[in-house]
């Protein structure tokens, strides 16, 4: 009971950060039980399934400070180029839309086809209709997976494990880290590429199939717990890239942000 009363304030205030706070608050006192508000922010307009755990990868994500104060931290063009993998409801590039950003190029990665279809509604009502958005999985090799889906939430792993009640199975396709470079960006480069993939930053990175890192210049990244060994092996591949770890998030210790070093504009080293 505590636990549902100190969700529900901290819910309560996060409301408060966004626009028309009585009628999104109406919208979440009266429709409970359908479980999809509107929330407006600025020029910004976007879906949330209570239902489904959108709030904690799209509303949380813009209204909270884990990603929000690693922006303090870098250099970025207003005009940005931007890789969000697992990109959930779109909660991250309209963290930067929020923060006054352009974006001049986008790819969106998330592998749940629900939660895809509402990813899909916010960048198209927020960015247009330039941005990829590709219903894939990230991993080490190409691939097709057969997956039971949940209807949303933030803790699905192609590896399966947490994620909510499986809806319906279907089959999806892993891309390589340089495949989504390629279909995202061509040989262009990445000002920021965000990556929350639930455990498979390690098939994507210790595989020889993400040089195209190079052409990264900010890697911010949610690293999960694994063995000592495969965890200094991440940090030594991403260290080999050219990466130098300049923050870790004051309200989560497992999200990183690396700078590269050897980066430059035309697409690194």
């Amino acid at each position: 009971m505590l636990q549902k009363l100190s969700n529900a304030f901290a819910g309560l205030r996060t409301i408060t950060q966004f626009d028309r706070f009585f009628f999104t608050l109406c919208q979440r006192l009266l429709g409970r039980r359908l479980g999809w508000t509107i929330y407006s922010k600025g020029r910004l307009k976007f879906l949330v399934d209570h239902l489904s755990g959108d709030q904690n990868g799209s509303r949380d994500c813009i209204a909270g400070p884990m990603y929000r104060e690693l922006f303090k931290e870098m250099q970025l063009p207003r005009q940005l180029r931007l890789l969000d993998l697992g990109a959930n409801g779109g909660g991250f590039p309209l963290l930067c839309l929020d923060l006054g950003f352009e974006l001049a190029a986008l790819a969106c990665v998330e592998v749940n086809p629900f939660t895809h279809s509402r990813l899909s509604l916010n960048i198209r009502q927020n960015v247009g209709l330039r941005p990829k958005i590709l219903n894939v999985a990230v991993g080490g090799q190409p691939r097709v997976l057969s997956l039971s889906f949940p209807a949303g939430g933030t803790g699905f792993s192609i590896y399966g494990g947490p994620g909510g009640v499986a809806n319906e199975e279907a089959l999806i396709e892993v891309l390589t880290f340089d495949d989504i470079m390629s279909r995202g960006f061509g040989d262009g480069a990445v000002d920021l590429c965000k990556m929350d993939v639930e455990g498979a930053e390690y098939e994507v990175l210790l595989n020889d199939s993400a040089d195209s890192l190079r052409r990264v210049h900010y890697l911010m990244i949610e690293i999960h717990a694994a063995e000592s060994s495969k965890q200094a092996a991440l940090n030594v591949k991403i260290a080999g890239h050219g990466f130098e770890r300049i923050k870790t998030s004051s309200s989560c210790d497992d999200v990183h942000l690396f700078v590269n070093r050897q980066w430059t504009d035309s697409g690194g080293a």
